[in-house]
């Protein structure tokens, strides 16, 4: 008898749980990760609280809150549109199989109309994270510049700080009108194609958005969807916030990492460690580029199971802390050395110019 060792199926229990594509696993998954590692190497208290705010919230938003809207919003239009919950939720690829053109008409419309609900919401909410989360610390410190705030140099605005929650406010109406022009663009939408002849020349232009912009049987978001609108609302945020030339700076070269990683890094660094591991253990896992989850190597004959969780186990785990763990805290090192070495060659050169 070939039985796993207690060690690996505990491993293989904890990380097969961040493996899953539920909210909950890419949760602490990615935010985990990130935010050990960047608050690990943050350069003041009044940073470590700015990252857990815009990691924490970044990720609820994306992880919890648009799952959430679409299932709500799933349930909205489809009593609204009079059709079943599951055509909603079926692809667009499975409707051609719908020979009633007016209930088809119905699906697409309320497709949309979840899309355009959810992402009305969203972005402006995602994009006002990085604004907020320097309103926030400035109503507790005073402290306007960001070299103040990563203590480089020490300015404590008190009139600032009183002025705070008048900016926050101000800020949050403007929030809370992108929202309502979103919201009025879909519906606008969805009024217009009660024309025949409207509808008719924008179901094509309609059939491309939902292929691209459509959620998954679960709710859950695509990459794709995060690509095309989360991402850049959020680094369009980021800038936007952005105090000075020093964090410009620290969120360019933040984003021109951490981005390309995200759409094309993941393969070309797990890939040849899961050949490695295979190597090792003399096992498939890799398996020719279609990776054995946790869940299929737990259906395999028991005595393959052992060699295939050690392997695998390895390999997640690597995986894991190099695109999670590693880059972030790579990245803030970067910045940190490269903002220091800035702040410190500008300073010179005003003090040579007073003299």
């Amino acid at each position: 008898m070939n039985t796993v060792p207690v060690g690996v199926n505990i491993a293989a229990n904890i990380l097969g749980k961040l493996e899953t594509s539920s909210s909950a696993g890419m949760f602490v998954r990615d935010t985990g990760g990130c935010l050990i590692s960047r608050l690990g190497l943050s350069r003041s208290k009044d940073e470590s609280k700015e990252i857990s705010f815009a990691e924490l919230s970044e990720s609820a938003l994306f992880y919890f809150s648009a799952p959430a809207l679409a299932h709500g919003s799933t349930k909205l239009f489809a009593k609204q549109k009079n059709i079943t919950k599951d055509r909603l939720l079926a692809p667009l690829s499975e409707l051609g199989k719908i020979s009633d053109k007016t209930t088809l008409k119905n699906i697409k419309l309320a497709k949309f109309a979840r899309t355009g609900t959810v992402f009305s919401v969203i972005l402006p909410a995602v994009f006002g994270i990085a604004p907020l989360r320097n309103l926030m610390s400035l109503a507790s410190s005073g402290k306007k510049d960001f070299t103040s705030l990563i203590g480089l140099e020490n300015k404590n605005e008190q009139k600032e700080k009183k002025q705070a929650q008048n900016k926050a406010a101000k800020l949050l109406k403007s929030l809370g009108i992108s929202t309502i022009a979103g919201l009025g663009a879909t519906f606008g939408f969805l009024f217009a194609a009660g024309n025949k002849n409207f509808y008719k020349k924008a179901e094509s232009y309609l059939d491309k958005f939902l292929k691209h912009m459509d959620f998954t049987k679960d709710c859950d978001l695509r990459l794709a969807h995060y690509g095309a609108l989360i991402y850049p609302a959020s680094i369009a945020g980021y800038f936007y916030a952005s105090r000075d030339k020093y964090e410009r700076m620290e969120n360019a070269r933040r984003f021109s990492i951490t981005v390309p990683l995200m759409f094309f890094g993941e393969k070309l660094i797990q890939n040849p460690i899961y050949k490695k591991f295979d190597k090792i253990y003399k096992t498939d896992v890799f398996n020719g580029g279609n990776i054995r989850t946790y869940k299929e190597i737990s259906k395999l004959p028991e005595n393959m199971q052992k060699q295939m969780l050690k392997s695998k186990n390895a390999a997640y785990s690597l995986t894991f802390t190099i695109n999670t763990m590693a880059i972030a805290a790579a990245v803030a090192l970067l910045n940190r050395a490269a903002t220091r070495h800035e702040f410190n060659r500008d300073k010179a050169l005003v003090n040579n110019n007073t003299k």
